[in-house]
């Protein structure tokens, strides 16, 4: 799962930097990567503190570190009370109610296989925008739905054996997977400040004082020794902080912006790959060839469902 992004219209001259295809992809690249290690970093941080008080760092922290550039923003170009509330509202949806319990499912289960789970974005997307908007799907998308949840019911009914599967977990990736598609599809409704700064500030603060009186109200953050953590747990959490929500935000923001929503979102059937490739290596996750089959039948159908999906230039094209 990336980072919180609105549609924000480009402009129509290309940005300078996707003139050169070496950046391209190396920003496509960079999308694949961090998307896909995230959940090596779920598992190895909440593995080591409480999944949640994982989250609550995460994003405070965050939140500290961009909000001098977020007011100074502001105080640029202030936005209106409503589209900094839109912000709020949203930052609550796509970052408490998805990238935390993603966060949680991941510590239930092996990283690799929740990365597959995590994935499935784009088929709620495609059926909360049927469902809710009357948006048909097209012959690629029925299809890609479909592979996709008999791949998701492959890597449940596989991994189940091993004695590392939990329904709960798979129930709650599944979760935060319709959560993000649900917030995404909301916030094409949604006004939301011009800056894309300030939005993305209006949203860290909203999740981070969500977070903080949660952990707070609970007893969670009491209960932790953070002085003792190990190493690991602070290279997970700063992975998360900086690669992940500042920098990855920023990374995908320029992608869907300036070169292609649908190349932006490749990351839902690479990413996995990179998470069981990294799980194997860094957390001796077995990559067993059933896995690798259900991981492939799923994200063959998330290929699909990106393929299938009209880009913004085709939306604007058949609005005229």
């Amino acid at each position: 799962m990336n980072m919180p992004g609105h549609q924000i219209a480009g402009s129509n001259q290309p940005a300078g930097w996707t003139q050169s295809r070496i950046l391209v992809l190396l920003a496509v690249g960079y999308q694949w990567f961090y998307n896909g290690a995230n959940f090596v970093a779920f598992k190895i941080g909440g593995d080591a503190v409480h999944p949640l008080l994982l989250a609550s760092m995460r994003f405070t922290i965050a939140a500290l570190i961009i909000l001098p550039f977020g007011l100074w923003r502001f105080y640029r170009r202030p936005p209106g009370l409503s589209e900094l509330a839109n912000a709020a509202e949203l930052g609550v949806v796509m970052l408490v109610g998805s990238q935390s319990v993603a966060i949680i499912g991941t510590h239930l289960l092996p990283a690799g296989v929740a990365s597959v789970f995590g994935s499935a974005a784009p088929l709620f997307l495609a059926l909360f925008a049927w469902i809710a908007l009357r948006e048909p799907l097209g012959s690629w998308q029925v299809c890609g739905v479909g592979l996709g949840f008999t791949g998701l019911v492959l890597m449940a009914w596989f991994t189940s054996h091993s004695g590392r599967f939990s329904p709960l977990g798979a129930a709650l990736t599944l979760a935060a997977s319709g959560c993000w598609a649900g917030g995404s599809l909301w916030a094409r409704r949604l006004r939301m400040p011009a800056d894309p700064v300030v939005a993305l500030t209006a949203q860290l603060v909203a999740a981070a004082t969500v977070h903080m009186t949660s952990t707070w109200m609970s007893g969670i953050a009491g209960k932790i020794d953070l002085i003792h953590l190990p190493a690991t747990a602070w290279l997970a959490l700063a992975f998360l902080v900086i690669a992940s929500t500042l920098v990855g935000y920023g990374v995908f923001l320029a992608v869907n912006t300036d070169v292609s929503p649908l190349i932006a979102n490749t990351f839902y059937y690479a990413s996995p790959v990179v998470a069981l490739l990294l799980s194997a290596a860094l957390l001796a996750e077995p990559l067993t060839l059933p896995k690798l089959f259900a991981a492939g039948v799923a994200l063959s159908g998330v290929a699909l469902m990106v393929r299938g999906s009209p880009s913004r230039k085709e939306k604007s094209s058949q609005g005229k």
